[in-house]
This record gives structure tokens, sequence and C-alpha cells, in this order.
């Protein structure tokens, strides 16, 4: 009888101590983006670059080429604040279609959708690195 209760006491132990280690350590292998995605609310957008997220209202400098009445206009998406015009340390300016990294000097090439409702929609095409093929 004593051994039984002797295995049920050291299985009750070696459960409560797995449990506590994936308590203490499941967060601490993940990548900091990951962290930055989670600390993140519903308010936030990302720069199609270097992936930051950013609050809502928040710009990102572009250029949209005229006429302005079009649904369909060419539009170069240089970057937000934290990567255009100077690139603060730890980012990467990646694009989002080949998965080149992107100068300083390099920039997106875009299309921009003008709703009837009024909101806007853009549509990365490629960017220097990848129009340097075609």
């Amino acid at each position: 009888m004593f051994d039984y209760i002797l295995i049920g006491i050291v299985s009750v132990v070696i459960i409560a101590l797995l449990c506590w280690i994936y308590i203490h350590f499941a967060g601490r292998k993940q990548p900091t983006q990951k962290l930055i995605k989670k600390s993140e609310g519903p308010g936030f957008a990302h720069c199609p670059l270097c992936n930051m997220p950013l609050p809502i209202g928040d710009n990102i400098i572009t250029k949209v080429y005229r006429p302005m009445d079009v649904p369909d206009q060419r539009c170069i998406v240089m970057g937000c604040i934290h990567c255009y015009p100077k690139v603060e340390p730890g980012l990467r300016r990646i694009c989002p279609v080949c998965h080149k990294e992107v100068p300083v000097t390099g920039n997106l090439i875009a299309r921009l959708f003008n709703k009837r409702d009024g909101s806007k929609h853009v549509h990365i095409v490629c960017c220097t690195e990848c129009s340097k093929k075609s």
C-alpha cells in the first residue's frame, strides 16, 4: 500500500514541476517581432517595408501620381518614420514580394485603389530590387 502512495506523490510532484517549467520558460524563446505583434492592439497598422506596428493615423511616406479622380493610381512607398529617411537600428527593409532587402534609396512600387466610399487600398506590385530583373 505504501508503494502506491509513494508513486502517486512522485507523479504529482513531476506534473507540478513540468507545469512550472512550461509556465516559466514558455515566452522566452519567441523572437522579438512576435512580442511586438502581441503587444499591439486592434488600432495598429504595419509598415509594408519594415513591418513595424504603427498607430492608425501615422503616415507612411508615399508619392501618388496624378490624375487624382481615377479609381486606380500608381504609387511609390518610401517607408514609415522608422525606416525612412534613416533606418532605425535593428530594422530591415524587406520587400513583401521578392523578400530581398530594399536599400534606403529604394522604394516599393504599388497601385492605390480609391474606393467609392472614400477609403483607399494599396497593392504592392514590386520594389526597386524586383524591377531590376525585368
